[in-house]
């Protein structure tokens, strides 16, 4: 099962999510730029997984990366066109219409740096979620760094809406869009991924945060891996 397009399109106009509105980086995107510290500078490629409308683009293209922005939102891919145009960025950005579920338009471990702020979160369905990985194992150099965001089994306003909060996971629709997602906990996502990448740090943002207009309690993780090398499928 994928997300609806039309649903994000839907989203990105109102702007519910803090992503759908903020312009500045995702907290979780400087924090891994900082700890990656010193070899940002053999850093050149990047890709941004399910990058809405670019605000994290558009961070990593001002250090002087060159990124790949992936979104299957035809709205949320001109608002980042035409923010990366007024900056001057257009040449280190390449906003791309795409589901990244599907074979990824980038070369075989070709990237330094690939991002993903609560886009994995929505894949609901174990063969969308495979392939997600698969495009990203492949995609990635050697020794390249991934980072992931999601808000967790605990958070505040995903939780709410959890058939099992003891569960390992959970499906919920968020009433205010209609949109699905997948809860995690921190351990369950590093499981996912253990077989190709090392978990070099990590970071919990648990506070209040708004949300559709309220506030309400967020528990949300950032897991910085690094890919392996010699990995086992």
């Amino acid at each position: 099962m994928k997300s609806n397009p039309q649903r994000w399109a839907a989203e990105y106009g109102q702007g519910g999510l803090p992503s759908s509105h903020r312009h500045t980086p995702s907290g979780a995107v400087v924090w891994a730029w900082e700890k990656i510290g010193t070899q940002q500078a053999a850093m050149k490629q990047a890709v941004d997984i399910g990058c809405g409308k670019g605000r994290n683009s558009l961070f990593l293209a001002r250090q002087g990366m060159h990124v790949t922005a992936m979104d299957f939102t035809p709205n949320a891919i001109a608002a980042l066109q035409h923010a990366a145009e007024v900056e001057g960025l257009s040449p280190r950005i390449r906003a791309l219409v795409y589901d990244v579920t599907e074979g990824w338009p980038v070369a075989e471990h070709s990237i330094d740096f690939a991002i993903d702020t609560f886009c994995f979160k929505h894949i609901v369905g174990n063969d969308a979620r495979d392939s997600y990985r698969d495009n990203l194992i492949r995609a990635l150099a050697v020794r390249g760094w991934y980072l992931i965001s999601f808000a967790s089994i605990g958070d505040g306003y995903y939780g709410q809406y959890l058939p099992d909060a003891s569960a390992p996971e959970g499906v919920i629709v968020d009433p205010a869009n209609g949109i699905e997602s997948v809860l995690y906990t921190r351990d369950r996502v590093v499981q996912y991924f253990h077989n190709a990448f090392d978990l070099v740090a990590e970071r919990i943002k648990d506070g209040p945060d708004v949300q559709h207009g309220k506030m309400y309690n967020r528990q949300t993780y950032a897991l910085l891996f690094r890919h392996r090398v010699n990995e086992r499928p």
